[in-house]
């Protein structure tokens, strides 16, 4: 067990950094540290410059050498502080969901950017008006953190909005987290593979998914932080099936899905040829694949016409 005596925080952020180099890299080492002396002491990084000289207090210390330990055994960050940041939203998670990645930030903008450029009035709401609406109906499949759903609904409280997941502890999480953010979601279990529990979900204007995508035969290139500690059931998917989750979605959207409405969905880098095909031999012709801030194939939207 490390243990440090006496430490000043501008002492602590370096040791941290240094004791997880051999984990990291050095931009996501820093980024960590700074998250670690802000979870650790309260303060922000500009408030901790003035503080450098500053002690860490004994149980301050001792939390700092746990969160170190556990760190160096490829534990996320987001995990050990219950903590992270999606869309502007401040988000409990744990292992039972994924940690939302930026690029599924990028899914939800292009759905609010779609939603202002068709004009429907779901943006501005009176504390007064009722949470139902006719404007405009979302289901997010595969909500895990509930990331995609609350943010969504943020942005446009006038819509309604539903979400699924199979797992009843991501379920656990989501609820939590629309209650602590005081967002209304209607956060539902199912097995959406199950086309008879499919029949029990709304027809909607917006379906929205970040499914399974990562053929299991691909685990040897995933990093040990996600391997080790994040839930494979929302990571993989069959070898021989690897577009499972959109054989679903596609056939959802033939038969609860508006005409001239859409779906949006996070793919693997790989698949989306492949995605594409599928939804155009299941008679979807408005097909958009687009890249991620990284450039790599990440989004793919259908419009139901």
């Amino acid at each position: 067990m490390i243990y440090v005596w006496l430490m000043k925080m501008g002492a602590a952020e370096q040791y941290i950094r240094k004791e997880i180099s051999g984990v990291y890299e050095a931009d996501e080492a820093n980024s960590i540290a700074s998250l670690c002396m802000e979870h650790i002491t309260g303060f922000t990084k500009a408030d901790r410059l003035t503080k450098k000289e500053e002690l860490l207090s004994d149980p301050q210390q001792t939390i700092l050498n746990t969160i170190i330990t556990r760190l160096q055994q490829h534990e996320p960050i987001q995990y050990i502080m219950h903590k992270t940041w999606f869309y502007g939203l401040e988000l409990y998670v744990d292992n039972c969901v994924l940690i939302p990645r930026p690029e599924t930030e990028e899914l939800v903008d292009w759905i609010i950017k779609d939603v202002k450029a068709s004009g429907k009035d779901v943006f501005d709401k009176k504390p007064t008006e009722a949470d139902k609406t006719t404007q405009l109906k979302i289901l997010d499949v595969g909500t895990g953190s509930g990331c995609i759903a609350l943010a969504l609904k943020k942005a446009m409280p006038k819509a309604e909005v539903w979400a699924s997941d199979v797992s009843e502890e991501a379920l656990t999480v989501a609820r939590r987290n629309g209650s602590e953010l005081n967002i209304r979601v209607d956060f539902q279990g199912m097995n959406f593979l199950d086309e008879n529990q499919q029949k029990l979900l709304p027809t909607v204007d917006i379906v929205v998914s970040n499914p399974p995508y990562i053929p299991i035969k691909g685990k040897d290139l995933i990093k040990a932080n996600v391997l080790e500690h994040e839930p494979h059931l929302a990571l993989f998917v069959p070898d021989n099936d690897a577009l499972i989750f959109y054989k679903a979605l596609a056939h959802f959207g033939k038969h609860r899905l508006y005409k001239n409405s859409s779906i949006y969905m996070e793919i693997h880098e790989d698949l989306g040829k492949d995605v594409i095909e599928l939804f155009r031999r299941e008679g979807y012709t408005n097909v958009e694949l687009r890249k991620d801030m990284q450039g790599k194939d990440r989004m793919v939207k259908i419009v139901n016409g």
